[in-house]
């Protein structure tokens, strides 16, 4: 269901933790806001995809199945890609306790946040219900809206993927490298028989100092960072590669079709064929 523009400045006669102020989910043109918006934004990105650009020349490619946030008067810009039908859902949100409760959430600001496959229809349901709120003019709608509003931000701290920066502040720039050519090393040769001793003495260390000085700088080991790659890899030939059976897809990362499919439902919650399917009805809809 696609949702117009909504607007709803209503202050209510005291403050609340959570307001809204506008919302809508519909097919997005460019927007050029040099003095940002004045409420915190979330968008999700329903379909085709599109890029937030800042005074700081810093881009962010928002690619479906994705949420950004973005705070109250943030500067930015953003358009849909070349030929892209953009579906972008948004809501904004102001109060007392938006900033505190993003915080508390553990969600970023200013940065593209991967959601489970499960989530689109979950968010779309909230936020619909959230938009057709907006046109009740009876007493105490802005009470009920913020506990709409508390509840679409617990369901997205739900349904975020989590995914540990790569950000090495207290390594030494000579483990920071071995790292980084550690990581490139998987992502390059994932579809290979890799063992995590040959990717240790191949950048100079020891199995145990490598698995150590790994899990301190990504907070997971290299094996499950490995199987992590493989999994993205494998959700990216189910969307893109409707040729490509399950069993193939298994094979081509080097696993066996039935441990394949058991970690991919824990990774994201659904099978690889029921990946699949949501993904092509999504589509069919835009």
């Amino acid at each position: 269901m696609l949702m117009p523009f909504r607007l709803f400045p209503n202050p209510s006669s005291h403050p609340l933790p959570l307001a809204l102020y506008s919302c809508g989910l519909h097919e997005q043109n460019y927007q050029y806001r040099p003095m940002g918006y004045p409420t915190l934004q979330c968008f999700i990105n329903f379909g085709g995809y599109g890029t937030f650009h800042f005074p700081d020349d810093k881009e962010i490619v928002l690619t479906p199945n994705h949420a950004l946030l973005l705070p109250a008067k943030a500067a930015h810009e953003y358009y849909p890609g070349s030929g892209q039908t953009w579906l972008l859902g948004f809501i904004s949100i102001y109060g007392t306790a938006v900033e505190p409760m993003i915080n508390g959430f553990d969600l970023p600001f200013m940065t593209s946040i991967p959601l489970k496959p499960a989530a689109l229809d979950v968010m779309s349901h909230k936020l619909t219900t959230i938009w057709q709120a907006c046109m009740n003019d009876s007493p105490g709608i802005q009470g009920q809206l913020s506990i709409q509003l508390y509840e679409f931000l617990l369901l997205l701290s739900e349904h975020v993927i989590s995914h540990k920066n790569p950000i090495l502040p207290n390594q030494p720039k000579a483990s920071q490298d071995a790292l980084q050519q550690a990581v490139q090393f998987m992502k390059q040769h994932y579809d290979e028989n890799l063992h995590i001793s040959n990717i240790a003495h191949a950048v100079g260390y020891s199995v145990q100092h490598f698995q150590r000085i790994f899990r301190d700088a990504y907070g997971i080991g290299p094996h499950a960072y490995l199987q992590r790659v493989r999994l993205e890899q494998a959700a990216a030939w189910l969307e893109s590669n409707p040729e490509y059976s399950v069993q193939e897809i298994s094979h081509r990362l080097g696993m066996e079709t039935s441990y394949f499919i058991r970690i991919f439902k824990k990774k994201y919650g659904v099978t690889p064929r029921n990946y699949r399917n949501a993904y092509a009805y999504r589509h069919q809809l835009q």
